[in-house]
Protein backbone atom coordinates (compact mmCIF):
# COMPACT_ATOMS: atom_id res chain seq x y z
CA UNK A 1 0.00 0.00 0.00
CA UNK A 2 1.30 3.32 -0.97
CA UNK A 3 0.04 6.63 0.08
CA UNK A 4 1.16 10.11 -1.65
CA UNK A 5 -0.54 13.55 0.06
CA UNK A 6 -1.46 15.36 -3.11
CA UNK A 7 -1.93 18.02 -0.75
CA UNK A 8 -3.77 19.17 2.48
CA UNK A 9 -6.57 17.99 1.06
CA UNK A 10 -6.08 15.02 -1.26
CA UNK A 11 -4.94 12.00 -0.61
CA UNK A 12 -3.67 9.28 -3.40
CA UNK A 13 -4.16 5.62 -2.32
CA UNK A 14 -2.42 2.68 -4.12
CA UNK A 15 -3.21 -0.82 -3.63
CA UNK A 16 -2.27 -4.26 -4.77
CA UNK A 17 -4.95 -6.55 -5.69
CA UNK A 18 -3.46 -8.96 -3.64
CA UNK A 19 -3.75 -6.22 -1.04
CA UNK A 20 -7.70 -5.23 -1.33
CA UNK A 21 -8.19 -8.75 -1.06
CA UNK A 22 -6.88 -9.32 2.51
CA UNK A 23 -9.38 -6.25 3.30
CA UNK A 24 -12.16 -7.39 1.71
CA UNK A 25 -12.30 -8.79 -1.40
CA UNK A 26 -12.66 -7.40 -4.92
CA UNK A 27 -13.26 -3.36 -5.55
CA UNK A 28 -17.12 -4.85 -5.67
CA UNK A 29 -17.43 -6.62 -2.39
CA UNK A 30 -15.28 -3.76 -0.85
CA UNK A 31 -17.83 -0.88 -2.15
CA UNK A 32 -20.98 -2.73 -1.86
CA UNK A 33 -21.41 -2.91 2.22
CA UNK A 34 -21.14 0.71 3.52
CA UNK A 35 -20.10 -0.41 7.21
CA UNK A 36 -17.48 -2.58 5.70
CA UNK A 37 -16.15 -0.22 3.44
CA UNK A 38 -16.38 2.50 6.37
CA UNK A 39 -14.19 0.68 8.90
CA UNK A 40 -11.71 -0.46 6.24
CA UNK A 41 -11.44 3.62 5.22
CA UNK A 42 -10.40 4.58 8.35
CA UNK A 43 -7.97 2.15 9.15
CA UNK A 44 -6.41 2.76 6.04
CA UNK A 45 -7.03 6.85 6.39
CA UNK A 46 -5.51 6.22 10.18
CA UNK A 47 -2.04 4.77 8.31
CA UNK A 48 -2.14 7.93 6.04
CA UNK A 49 -2.15 10.18 9.29
CA UNK A 50 0.62 8.42 10.59
CA UNK A 51 2.82 8.02 7.18
CA UNK A 52 2.07 11.50 5.64
CA UNK A 53 0.40 13.29 7.99
CA UNK A 54 -2.76 13.55 6.19
CA UNK A 55 -5.27 14.23 8.62
CA UNK A 56 -8.83 13.93 7.48
CA UNK A 57 -10.40 15.34 11.03
CA UNK A 58 -13.78 15.97 11.09
CA UNK A 59 -14.49 16.90 7.18
CA UNK A 60 -16.78 15.20 4.91
CA UNK A 61 -14.65 13.16 2.06
CA UNK A 62 -14.92 12.00 -1.21
CA UNK A 63 -13.92 8.88 -2.06
CA UNK A 64 -13.11 8.14 -6.17
CA UNK A 65 -11.67 4.82 -7.54
CA UNK A 66 -10.05 3.64 -10.05
CA UNK A 67 -8.65 0.43 -11.50
CA UNK A 68 -4.92 0.59 -13.65
CA UNK A 69 -4.32 -1.64 -16.36
CA UNK A 70 -1.84 -3.87 -13.85
CA UNK A 71 -4.29 -4.89 -11.49
CA UNK A 72 -3.73 -2.08 -8.87
CA UNK A 73 -6.18 0.34 -7.48
CA UNK A 74 -5.57 3.80 -7.02
CA UNK A 75 -8.07 5.43 -4.24
CA UNK A 76 -8.47 8.86 -4.65
CA UNK A 77 -9.49 10.73 -1.22
CA UNK A 78 -10.66 14.59 -1.34
CA UNK A 79 -11.83 16.63 1.99
CA UNK A 80 -14.63 18.23 1.22
CA UNK A 81 -14.56 22.00 2.13
CA UNK A 82 -18.48 23.12 3.50
CA UNK A 83 -20.62 25.76 1.90
CA UNK A 84 -21.03 27.54 5.10
CA UNK A 85 -17.81 27.19 6.65
CA UNK A 86 -15.85 29.72 7.91
CA UNK A 87 -12.74 29.37 5.77
CA UNK A 88 -9.60 31.33 7.42
CA UNK A 89 -8.71 33.61 4.29
CA UNK A 90 -5.14 33.60 3.02
CA UNK A 91 -3.68 36.60 1.33
CA UNK A 92 -2.55 35.67 -2.38
CA UNK A 93 1.02 35.87 -3.07
CA UNK A 94 2.84 35.93 -6.45
CA UNK A 95 4.67 32.66 -7.02
CA UNK A 96 7.92 33.81 -7.32
CA UNK A 97 11.42 31.78 -7.51
CA UNK A 98 11.36 30.47 -4.10
CA UNK A 99 8.66 28.35 -3.90
CA UNK A 100 8.11 24.90 -4.63
CA UNK A 101 7.40 23.46 -8.18
CA UNK A 102 4.67 20.86 -7.87
CA UNK A 103 2.57 19.45 -10.67
CA UNK A 104 -0.99 18.99 -11.07
CA UNK A 105 -2.84 17.22 -14.03
CA UNK A 106 -6.58 16.19 -13.90
CA UNK A 107 -8.66 14.83 -17.22
CA UNK A 108 -11.67 15.88 -18.72
CA UNK A 109 -14.25 13.41 -20.91
CA UNK A 110 -14.57 16.34 -23.12
CA UNK A 111 -14.13 20.25 -23.61
CA UNK A 112 -17.74 20.89 -22.10
CA UNK A 113 -16.57 19.07 -18.88
CA UNK A 114 -13.34 21.78 -18.56
CA UNK A 115 -15.57 24.84 -19.76
CA UNK A 116 -18.01 23.80 -17.06
CA UNK A 117 -15.56 23.90 -14.36
CA UNK A 118 -14.24 27.22 -15.40
CA UNK A 119 -17.50 28.64 -15.66
CA UNK A 120 -18.45 27.23 -11.76
CA UNK A 121 -15.08 28.46 -10.61
CA UNK A 122 -16.42 32.27 -11.43
CA UNK A 123 -19.66 31.85 -10.39
CA UNK A 124 -18.46 30.59 -7.20
CA UNK A 125 -16.55 34.22 -6.73
CA UNK A 126 -13.22 32.30 -6.96
CA UNK A 127 -11.17 34.49 -8.70
CA UNK A 128 -7.55 36.02 -8.40
CA UNK A 129 -7.34 32.67 -10.19
CA UNK A 130 -3.83 33.98 -12.18
CA UNK A 131 -2.41 33.44 -8.47
CA UNK A 132 -3.27 29.46 -8.52
CA UNK A 133 -0.77 28.27 -10.70
CA UNK A 134 2.19 29.91 -12.92
CA UNK A 135 1.69 27.64 -15.59
CA UNK A 136 -1.82 26.21 -16.50
CA UNK A 137 -2.07 24.73 -19.86
CA UNK A 138 -4.72 22.86 -21.63
CA UNK A 139 -4.00 19.76 -23.67
CA UNK A 140 -5.80 17.17 -26.24
CA UNK A 141 -4.63 13.48 -26.10
CA UNK A 142 -6.92 10.46 -27.42
CA UNK A 143 -10.16 12.56 -27.33
CA UNK A 144 -9.52 13.49 -23.63
CA UNK A 145 -8.43 16.91 -22.41
CA UNK A 146 -5.68 17.60 -19.81
CA UNK A 147 -5.18 20.20 -17.87
CA UNK A 148 -1.63 20.64 -16.57
CA UNK A 149 -1.05 23.19 -13.65
CA UNK A 150 2.77 23.57 -12.89
CA UNK A 151 4.54 25.67 -9.67
CA UNK A 152 1.47 26.02 -7.66
CA UNK A 153 1.00 28.49 -5.08
CA UNK A 154 -0.28 26.65 -2.28
CA UNK A 155 -0.53 30.16 -0.22
CA UNK A 156 -3.42 31.09 -2.48
CA UNK A 157 -6.64 31.68 -0.91
CA UNK A 158 -9.24 29.50 -2.81
CA UNK A 159 -6.92 26.47 -3.41
CA UNK A 160 -9.13 23.95 -1.16
CA UNK A 161 -12.30 25.34 -3.01
CA UNK A 162 -10.49 24.35 -6.09
CA UNK A 163 -9.21 20.84 -5.46
CA UNK A 164 -13.17 20.51 -3.98
CA UNK A 165 -14.47 21.67 -7.28
CA UNK A 166 -12.61 20.35 -9.67
CA UNK A 167 -13.20 16.59 -8.80
CA UNK A 168 -16.90 17.53 -9.45
CA UNK A 169 -15.97 17.13 -13.67
CA UNK A 170 -12.61 15.62 -13.87
CA UNK A 171 -10.77 12.93 -12.87
CA UNK A 172 -7.15 13.15 -11.12
CA UNK A 173 -4.38 12.19 -13.37
CA UNK A 174 -1.21 12.80 -11.93
CA UNK A 175 1.30 14.56 -10.15
CA UNK A 176 4.45 13.68 -12.01
CA UNK A 177 6.31 16.30 -14.24
CA UNK A 178 7.05 13.71 -16.69
CA UNK A 179 3.69 12.94 -17.57
CA UNK A 180 3.53 16.97 -18.28
CA UNK A 181 6.40 16.45 -20.82
CA UNK A 182 4.15 13.29 -22.10
CA UNK A 183 1.43 15.47 -22.86
CA UNK A 184 3.52 18.24 -24.55
CA UNK A 185 5.13 16.04 -26.66
CA UNK A 186 2.08 13.68 -27.86
CA UNK A 187 -0.70 15.74 -27.17
CA UNK A 188 -2.42 18.57 -28.76
CA UNK A 189 -1.88 22.28 -26.87
CA UNK A 190 -5.64 24.03 -27.05
CA UNK A 191 -4.50 26.46 -24.89
CA UNK A 192 -1.54 27.94 -23.99
CA UNK A 193 -1.57 29.19 -20.54
CA UNK A 194 -3.95 30.83 -18.58
CA UNK A 195 -6.33 28.20 -19.93
CA UNK A 196 -8.78 28.46 -16.92
CA UNK A 197 -9.16 32.35 -17.34
CA UNK A 198 -9.01 32.55 -21.07
CA UNK A 199 -12.29 29.73 -20.82
CA UNK A 200 -13.71 31.75 -18.55
CA UNK A 201 -13.61 35.09 -20.56
CA UNK A 202 -14.62 33.18 -24.15
CA UNK A 203 -16.53 30.00 -23.68
CA UNK A 204 -19.28 30.52 -21.25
Amino acid sequence: MKFEKLSEYKLKITMSNKELENSNGDLDSFMADPSVARKSFLDILNKAKEEVGFNVGNNKIRIDAKCQYNGDFIFTVTKLIPKKKNIKKVKPQKINSNTKENCLIYSFNDIEHFFTFCNFLKKQRINKIQLFSKVVELYKLQNKYYLVCNKINNAYEHIAKIYSCITEFGNFYSTQEIMAVMLKERGILVIKNNAIQIAQRNFK
